[in-house]
């Protein structure tokens, strides 16, 4: 089973803000690096999704979010909600911020 993967307006635009950082503060090297990493992992969602573990945003949310790990060093996480033969991508966040629903606290 092969599913579409669509990304939500938060995560494009936090895709489109981690990219820009990376171009000013890093290079556009490993800016250019990131993003096709990013893709590439997004895009192996597409089959057997469900191999990514629960993420702990779950319980807060009410609804089964999973993440995907990305990066040698682990260092983005990818939620997303997998319905029927959809992946929604929901977020793109860096490990050192909280979880969701922690921020308002």
């Amino acid at each position: 089973m092969s599913y579409q993967v669509l990304i939500q307006p938060t995560a494009f635009q936090e895709i489109e803000t981690s990219y820009r950082w990376m171009c000013d503060n890093l290079s556009a090297e490993v800016a250019n690096n990131w993003y096709y990493e990013l893709q590439d992992a997004i895009h192996s969602l597409q089959k057997f999704p469900n191999r990514c573990s629960i993420a702990p945003e779950t319980p807060v949310i009410g609804r089964e979010i999973r993440q995907l790990w990305v990066g040698k060093r682990r260092k983005y996480r990818v939620l997303f909600l997998v319905e029927e033969d959809i992946v929604a991508i929901l977020h793109v966040r860096h490990s050192h911020q909280s979880y969701l629903g922690e921020e308002s606290e």
